[in-house]
């Protein structure tokens, strides 16, 4: 395989920080967007294919944008409680606070649609690919201005991305591997240059925010090289700018607040002001939407619903790039033939096994696309028409009967003709989003059926390091997470990632497929957004033909919104990323 692209993303995408949905280029922790409540079943009525949430009298249901026939006014205070202890580092790039506060008064030169997750214009009005892809050039828009009225320019893009890539604190140096130089044209326009393509940098990078260099630019300079970070930057005295709809007014170690900026280059915000609070409990967060403390709770679960039973609002299922699923270990040392899963017709029957749907409304309430194939949930890239085979446990005892697994001793699990048990072992770790563990004992119950006894271990973040990477001695390992605008996870399929053999890998079960390979290559050469979707959707039918992992599906996120709050929109990369297009709802009915 040719592109053996040099950047270990280990770090960034599979240690605590690392791999998540980037809001606009920002990224969460793997076990999802800060759940840290238990996944317990949620009361649900199957009906034929759909599935009946029981919610609260006072929730209603609704999806997509907001059609209330409220018509938006100015004026009113929004409130949201978000997940975290302390907002005091506001350096962009070690991400040390909840997106949502960055979110809110710094933008982008690119944004992920809200729908697709490709890349559109925001404050860089367009964009050129030159040299074969090793060059790309960004016209910078005009008319936009910092909340101090300075401009906006090129200049501060180049410093920007300088931060990123070295910052000490950077949460994604990573992302900027391959760039070897960022050159200011002029104050509309910006040259990266990369030393091998990088498909997906104008997805992931360009869309992180941009912040100023007259505001940072002589506190960087004035620290040595190695030592650099905007960390130490005091922010008591200078108050952070941006470019964005909410200017910062204000703030102390568990909130900031911001007013409307009335400059806004489009249309400023509705409400007059906004405040966001941190709360490190769950529980607490969702309790101060009940009590009218913050206007939108995100993310909530099936499970939450006991504890907003006397609450008022609308629920929001919305379609998220999120994936769960369980890869097989090609080579386990601990099995005396390398693997369970080296018979294609074994894994197929292990995937027949499994009751997608009971799952789907036992532990999602039905709000997940539960028959979705592979781990590419983002919309510009996926292939809607894959799906998994229905339920068929029948088909998959004959297909482990063909495969000679027999329950030769009685005792309801299967030996092959050696007396080996079929007794896989899945891993996850325990800080994994908590669907993904009741997801697995659901699974290990139907696989009993056919006769694979399933053991789920869920380890700690050091354990579950050391199990897949040093010992390896598993048979399926489970991963949740939300993916990042564009696609980041050809070292997961890819031979050439092998972690057995590429200490920057990921690859953890030593998968290997030449239409896969072949896939990843042609995705990695593309320039054009077009030709990487086509290389993609050939990726995830090589990896269902040929099957990588046990597939979960793309769960939805769960959004609850208060009565009083009108005109909201779901954007895949983060829910409550359009703040400033929200307004106070008036009952019609009020004098």
């Amino acid at each position: 395989m040719k592109n053996q692209r040099g950047v270990s993303r280990r770090a960034m995408l599979l240690a605590g920080a690392g791999i998540g949905a980037f809001a606009q280029g920002w990224s969460a922790s793997p076990g999802a967007i800060a759940q840290d409540n238990p996944g317990t079943p949620g009361p649900h009525q199957a009906a034929g294919d759909s599935v009946i949430l029981a919610l609260p009298p006072g929730v209603a249901l609704a999806s997509g944008d907001d059609v209330s026939s409220s018509q938006p006014s100015p004026g009113g205070a929004l409130k949201l409680v978000r997940p975290g202890t302390n907002v005091s580092d506001f350096n962009p790039a070690a991400f040390g606070q909840d997106m949502q506060i960055p979110l809110s008064y710094l933008e982008s030169l690119v944004r992920p649609d809200p729908r697709t997750l490709r890349p559109i214009p925001w404050l860089g009005r367009g964009w050129e690919w030159r040299d074969s892809g090793l060059t790309l050039a960004i016209s910078i828009r005009e008319r936009v201005t910092w909340h101090d009225g300075s401009p906006l320019t090129a200049n501060d893009a180049a410093f920007s991305f300088q931060v990123y890539q070295h910052d000490i604190d950077s949460a994604v140096a990573g992302l900027f591997g391959l760039v070897d130089t960022v050159q200011v044209v002029s104050a509309r326009e910006l040259i990266v240059r990369f030393r091998e393509r990088d498909a997906s940098w104008l997805f992931n990078s360009a869309s992180l925010p941009i912040f100023s260099h007259e505001q940072y630019g002589e506190f960087w300079d004035a620290m040595p090289s190695s030592e650099r970070s905007l960390s130490g930057f005091d922010w008591t005295t200078t108050l952070p700018i941006g470019t964005g709809p909410w200017q910062v007014a204000d703030w102390d170690n568990s909130q900031v607040r911001f007013r409307r900026n009335q400059a806004y280059w489009q249309e400023p915000s509705w409400f007059d002001s906004l405040e966001i609070r941190v709360e490190g409990g769950s529980r607490t967060r969702l309790d101060a939407w009940v009590s009218g403390d913050s206007h939108i709770a995100w993310p909530v679960h099936v499970s939450d619903f006991a504890a907003i039973a006397d609450a008022k609002g609308v629920l929001r299922p919305e379609p998220a790039a999120a994936v769960m699923f369980a890869a097989f270990n090609f080579a386990n040392p601990l099995q005396p033939a390398g693997s369970l899963w080296t018979d294609p017709q074994v894994r197929r029957a292990a995937s027949l096994a499994i009751d997608r749907e009971r799952y789907a409304a036992e532990v999602f309430g039905g709000y997940v696309r539960w028959d979705a194939v592979g781990a590419i949930a983002q919309p510009w890239a996926n292939d809607p028409s894959l799906r998994t085979e229905p339920f068929d446990p029948a088909t998959a005892s004959a297909l482990l009967a063909a495969a000679g697994w027999f329950d030769y001793d009685g005792d309801g699990v299967l030996e092959d003709i050696n007396g080996w048990p079929l007794r896989p072992v899945a891993i996850l770790r325990e800080d994994s989003r908590p669907e993904l563990a009741s997801v697995l004992a659901r699974v290990a119950r139907d696989l009993a059926g056919v006769g694979i006894g399933l053991a789920v271990e869920a380890l700690s973040a050091a354990a579950f390091a050391e199990r897949w990477i040093t010992r390896r001695d598993y048979d399926l390992i489970a991963y949740a997470y939300d993916q990042l605008p564009g696609f980041t996870d050809f070292d997961l399929y890819g031979s050439a990632w092998d972690i057995r053999s590429n200490a920057a890998g990921w690859n953890p079960g030593g998968y290997a497929n030449p239409d896969a390979d072949a896939a990843i290559d042609e995705y990695l050469d593309a320039i054009s957004i077009i030709r990487q979707a086509i290389a993609l959707r050939r990726l995830q039918r090589a990896v269902n033909d040929d099957l990588f992992a046990l597939w979960f599906g793309f769960p939805h996120d769960l959004v609850l919104v208060a009565d009083e709050v009108a005109g909201y929109r779901p954007d895949m990369a983060w829910q409550t990323a359009r703040t400033r297009e929200l307004w106070q709802a008036i009952d019609p009915s009020s004098p």
